[in-house]
């Protein structure tokens, strides 16, 4: 189901690339990902795991953000849903992920700033540097070239 929505965003030309690039096989990719789960938001709580790497200010990212809570009913009872939050070049949304990863309230703080629109007072102590330090590391050796990046079963989508 999951990857029929997908195929419907790949149609409207939501992903701008074409070409699908990846470091690592999927098993190492899985191994990788293990790892990373603590650093992430976790939303819904299906059987089926789905990895994202998304930019708060990257508008794919936003709309597969929106996508996902528009059918919330179905997606997060069919899936758990891993959201790393990775800045894409030109986004300068270093202070704002520093800011909802450092907050108690992450999924809350996410939401505003991606679904609302809301400007969001940045407040951070530097609490989020450790993961997003990791989040970069492990996005660099998969290969993560785009946002969203989303990856089913050790493979990109």
């Amino acid at each position: 189901m999951l990857l029929k929505y997908i195929v419907i965003l790949l149609l409207f030309g939501l992903f701008a690339e074409a070409e699908v690039k990846q470091l690592l096989s999927p098993q190492n990719t899985l191994k990788e990902l293990s790892m990373l789960k603590p650093n992430a938001i976790v939303i819904g709580n299906g059987p089926k795991e789905v990895h994202s790497f998304i930019d708060p200010y990257c508008e794919l990212s936003q709309k597969y953000l929106q996508f996902i809570y528009a059918r919330n009913a179905v997606m997060l009872k069919k899936y758990t849903i891993y959201l790393y939050l990775y800045e894409l070049q030109g986004k300068d949304s270093a202070e704002v992920i520093d800011a909802i990863l450092s907050s108690e309230y992450q999924e809350t703080m996410l939401k505003s700033v991606m679904i609302s629109y809301e400007d969001v007072m940045i407040q951070s102590d530097g609490d989020g540097d450790d993961i997003i330090e990791a989040i970069a590391e492990s996005a660099e050796k998969i290969g993560v070239f785009k946002r969203p990046y989303i990856i089913i079963n050790g493979k990109v989508k």
